[in-house]
């Protein structure tokens, strides 16, 4: 109550908790908080999930001011859906759906794109959600070698206990009841002849975009749009994961564009997060400094046949000085004339 017996009424809704970070500095007072609940991050990225990295890289594209919140020992529902986006009093689910709500709020990073390119764009997700992610998933969260010794490990440091030992392994048998509805159907039986096709068209789906980045640093002149937040958010996670079955990530980093292209984004918008240098990157690093090495070698091999060329010069030939000898005569006598008192 106030001082003159009338309540009075707060919102702890606009407050930020300390230990959350902000995408946007400078949050305006006033304004409702968008919170993302999204899975964190490692291995030098601001998340390990690929839909959770999709809303991270838009927000930065957009500008959206967020408020994040990352699974932690808080999470006690292991029927939410993450990437999961809380604005007011609504809570928003997908990225295609969050992203949506950004555009709403003004936070629009396709406002330079044509119809076409906005056709495009979706043409080019629907090809990524149908060719790419299948391989992906099952490159992390099938693959028993990767399972158990990178995914299991890693969801299960985060989440509390004792979800820790039921949830990854429901999300795996998800993944894998996911694969096996929409690709294992005639003529594709056997999980193996799944496996072989997937990832044949994820090899095929790599090639393609990388054929349409070329050497731009985004897929739609020189602002980021949606099918970039799409692309880093798939391709980071495979390309900075330290699998233990590196097929499709063996690919990958035999396309030097691509994986400069998810460098550029970590430096250019998560420099928090961004560490090392790419493959490519390092091997153009190791041919210049083999060149230079080169070079010296033979400027090193040039200066030594100069300067034995020079030594061998006959006018440069030092002279010899000749040294005064006393005769046998002369000797005893200055001997006899030191000895004389």
């Amino acid at each position: 109550p106030s001082g003159d017996g009338r309540c009075v009424r707060f919102s702890l809704r606009q407050e930020i908790p300390d230990r959350r970070s902000v995408v946007v500095a400078g949050l305006p007072r006033g304004l409702p908080v968008m919170e993302l609940r999204y899975w964190g991050g490692d291995w030098g990225l601001p998340s390990v999930h690929p839909e959770c990295l999709v809303v991270l890289a838009y927000a930065k594209f957009g500008g959206a001011p967020l408020v994040l919140n990352p699974v932690d020992y808080t999470w006690a529902n292991s029927q939410d859906v993450v990437p999961t986006l809380t604005y007011q009093d609504d809570i928003v689910t997908l990225p295609v759906n969050i992203l949506n709500c950004f555009r709403k709020q003004k936070y629009n990073a396709d406002y330079v794109l044509s119809a076409r390119e906005g056709s495009d764009t979706l043409a080019y997700i629907a090809l990524l959600e149908e060719k790419l992610l299948p391989a992906i998933l099952h490159t992390f969260w099938v693959d028993s070698d990767n399972y158990s010794g990178v995914t299991r490990p890693w969801y299960a440091s985060r989440i509390p206990f004792p979800l820790s030992f039921y949830l990854p392994g429901k999300m795996s048998r998800e993944v894998l009841n996911r694969i096996q509805v929409t690709k294992g159907q005639p003529p594709l039986y056997s999980m193996n002849e799944v496996e072989a096709q997937i990832y044949k068209d994820a090899k095929e789906c790599l090639n393609l975009l990388s054929n349409r980045l070329g050497k731009s640093q985004f897929f739609f002149g020189v602002k980021p749009t949606t099918l970039d937040a799409f692309v880093f958010g798939f391709l980071a996670p495979l390309y900075k994961a330290r699998l233990l079955k590196v097929q499709l990530q063996e690919h990958l980093k035999q396309l030097p564009n691509l994986c400069d292209f998810c460098d550029h984004i970590l430096c250019a918008y998560f420099t928090e997060h961004a560490e090392g240098t790419s493959p490519a990157g390092q091997e153009a690093i190791d041919a210049n400094l083999q060149k230079l090495t080169q070079l010296v070698n033979k400027e090193s091999n040039l200066i030594e046949k100069m300067d034995d060329n020079l030594r061998r010069s006959p006018q440069n030939r030092p002279k010899t000085m000749t040294t005064l000898q006393p005769s046998a005569s002369a000797e005893p006598r200055h001997s006899s004339l030191l000895l004389t008192p």
